[in-house]
This record gives structure tokens, C-alpha cells and sequence, in this order.
């Protein structure tokens, strides 16, 4: 016999022997690889998300300044002067601003290569449900932008400041009022990936789906935990929002796996 597949992976061929560095896994065109080849390649792609991240602040950059004076006049007031405490304030202001427009950009961008980084080791069936995320992920990221906009930012804003008006003249700081902005609106675009991640955990089998239901009580408490990160409200309306928001996630997300 020319050649010899042994079990411990080598080949004879001649009487010369030499070493397999690869085999095939369970699914089909799938190798194993040394365990530095796959830190090198997750090493890449999560520097092209970066990349990504990167570009996108340099995109919005032009369009910022024109964004914080709409911010400015939708939920603050014209009759308020913007104020810049430092000199380089007003330029950090603006690039926390093109953070949202960059991660919008960016987070899909992300799932993508995650795809990429274990294609070869999915079935057909979950590379399928990979590919539907991608795009969900960019809708979902715009549509909680838009929840904390039209809906978070006016309690924020529109009432809370105009209610100590009658005590105190306002006068804001531009980058803690635009933090302010731009922690709730990226805040909201990267929760409302929520769904996502819950149907990928347990599609790759990381959690079970009855340990999820079980276990509420624990995932509303955390749900409470991070409200009162994404929202800087001291009359708490804005956190109970955010509260009410996310269990409105989960519960969907329970959904979302029974359905596929």
C-alpha cells in the first residue's frame, strides 16, 4: 500500500512519514486549527470593526456640529446659550455625537464578522440565522435611537429642565449635556440588540431557553441595574421608562426563540 492514514493523524507514504496539522470537525468543510491561527484571525476582524468605527466618526464629523445646534434647539432651548468650559470641549462634544452614527455602522459591521470568524465551523441552518442578524442588528440599533429621541429625550429635557427654571437659570455645559445625549441614544441602539443576543446565546447553546424563563427575577434585576445607567433622570420617569422598554425586549426575545 502506497499510503496509510493512521488514527493519530499522520500519513505513511514510501516509508517516509509526515505530520497532519489539521483535521476535519463534524460539519462539513470545517479544520481545526491551532488555537493562535484563530486569536490571529479574531485579532483581524475585530480590528476591522474598529476600522469601521473609525470611519464612521470621520463621516459624521462634517455633519456634527449642524446635528448638536438641531439637538440644542429640538429639546433644550435657542433662548439657552450653549457653554464650553474648556477649550477643547466643544470639540469632544462633536465626537461623541459621530460615536452614535459610527457604532450604528459598526455593531452590524461586528456580527458580520463574528460570521465570518466561525462560518466554516456552522451548519447550513445557522448561517442562515447569522445572516438574518445582520441587517436586524442595524434595524434594531436605529429603532432604539429613535425610542430614546422621540420618546427618552423630551422627559429628559423638556420638562425636567423647564420645572427648575423657576428656581435657577439654566446654563449647560455643551459636552456634558451632548454625554448626556449620546449616552442614551448609543445607549439604546446597542440594548435593543438584546433580542439578538439572547436568540444567538441560545441557538450556539450557551444558555437553555427554560433557564431563561426560570430566571426572571434575576434578568429584571439586571434590567433595573442597567436603566439606571442609560438614564440620568433624577425623577427616575426616564429609568422607569428604559425599565419598562427592556422587559419589553426580553419578553420579545422569548418570542423570537419559540418562533425560530
Amino acid at each position: 500500500m502506497d499510503s496509510q492514514h493512521t488514527a493519530n493523524g499522520t500519513i505513511a507514504s514510501n516509508g517516509k512519514t509526515s505530520e497532519i496539522n489539521s483535521y476535519t470537525s463534524g460539519v462539513p468543510g470545517d479544520v481545526e486549527e491551532p488555537i493562535t491561527f484563530h486569536l490571529l484571525e479574531l485579532r483581524n476582524r475585530l480590528a476591522i470593526v474598529l476600522i469601521w468605527l473609525f470611519l464612521g466618526i470621520i463621516l459624521a464629523f462634517p455633519f456634527s456640529a449642524k446635528g448638536m445646534l438641531l439637538i440644542w434647539k429640538e429639546f433644550i432651548s435657542t433662548d439657552i446659550y450653549m457653554t464650553a468650559y474648556s477649550p477643547l470641549e466643544w470639540l469632544f462634544a462633536r465626537l461623541k455625537l459621530c460615536l452614535v452614527f459610527a457604532l450604528a455602522i459598526s455593531i452590524p459591521q461586528l456580527f458580520y464578522q463574528l460570521y465570518r470568524f466561525a462560518g466554516k465551523g456552522l451548519y447550513p441552518h445557522e448561517k442562515r440565522f447569522f445572516l438574518k442578524v445582520i441587517p436586524a442588528s442595524f434595524l434594531l440599533f436605529i429603532f432604539g435611537v429613535c425610542v430614546g429621541y422621540f420618546i427618552v429625550l423630551p422627559v429628559m429635557f423638556k420638562y425636567i429642565l423647564y420645572y427648575s427654571g423657576d428656581m435657577a437659570a439654566a446654563q449647560l455645559s455643551v459636552q456634558d449635556t451632548l454625554s448626556a445625549v449620546t449616552t442614551i441614544l448609543a445607549g439604546f441602539g446597542i440594548v435593543f440588540q438584546l433580542p439578538l443576543l439572547v436568540v444567538f446565546a441560545v441557538k450556539m447553546g450557551l444558555i437553555e431557553y427554560q433557564t431563561l424563563k426560570k430566571q426572571r427575577i434575576l434578568v429584571y434585576s439586571v434590567i433595573m441595574a442597567v436603566s439606571l445607567f442609560l438614564s440620568p433622570d433624577p425623577t427616575f420617569i426616564a429609568q422607569i421608562l428604559v425599565a419598562f422598554l427592556l422587559g419589553v425586549l426580553f419578553e420579545f426575545s422569548l418570542l423570537l426563540i419559540r418562533l425560530f
